[in-house]
Parts: C-alpha cells; sequence; structure tokens
C-alpha cells in the first residue's frame, strides 16, 4: 500500500522541511503564503510516514528474521553495524513515532502562522 521510494522523499522532506522554512523565512523573505504552502507539504509528509509505520507495524517482516546468529554477529562487528541492524529491526516503529512528533510540530507551527 505505501512505496517505499514515496516513504524515503516523504522522510527527507519531513527531516529538512525545518531546515528549508527556516532558510526560507530568514534568508530568502519569503511571505506568509509561501512559507504555509512549505509547512502543509511537510504536515503531509510526517502524516504519510505516521501512517506507513503504522501499516508496517501489522504487516512487516523483519528482514533479518532469516539471518543466521552468525551472520548478524558479523554485521553487528564491523563499524556501526549493530546500530544499523537495531534500526532495521525497530524502524516501523521509528517510523511511526517520527511521523507523529513531526506532525504535531508541523500542525503546531501552522496554526501559529495561521494568527499572525
Amino acid at each position: 500500500m505505501f512505496d517505499t521510494q514515496i516513504i524515503i522523499i516523504t522522510f527527507f522532506v519531513s527531516f529538512f522541511g525545518m531546515l528549508i522554512l527556516k532558510f526560507a523565512e530568514e534568508k530568502m523573505k519569503l511571505s506568509k503564503e509561501v512559507l504555509k504552502f512549505i509547512l502543509i507539504i511537510a504536515l503531509i509528509s510526517s502524516i504519510y510516514n505516521a501512517l506507513a509505520g503504522m501499516s508496517m507495524i501489522f504487516d512487516w517482516t523483519d528482514p533479518l528474521s532469516k539471518a543466521s546468529p552468525e551472520q548478524m554477529g558479523r554485521a553487528a562487528a564491523r563499524r556501526g553495524g549493530g546500530f544499523i541492524l537495531l534500526l532495521i529491526s525497530f524502524w516501523p516503529y521509528i517510523l511511526t513515532a517520527y511521523g507523529s512528533i513531526m506532525s504535531w510540530l508541523y500542525f503546531k507551527l501552522l496554526s501559529l502562522t495561521q494568527y499572525k
């Protein structure tokens, strides 16, 4: 249901949305309407991430479940390999939490710009 490429794009849009918003506001001096548009795009991306993460929680199979303990140990022994394995194992939960937090944050920013 949720495409991998779109999840990657929306993750980076919501991740770098704050930097883009700050740059657009301070350096480029864009109008409020353009800033609201950027906020709406970032909010939609974050909501998509939260929904994709929730979907993955229920029907996602861990790609590392078929790996032998020896393969897992070899991968974890490499520099940063253990951290990467941990991220892969808990990716749906990380994506859901990240998408929810960023959605709330972008929604609050959007509601603040409505009253200014």
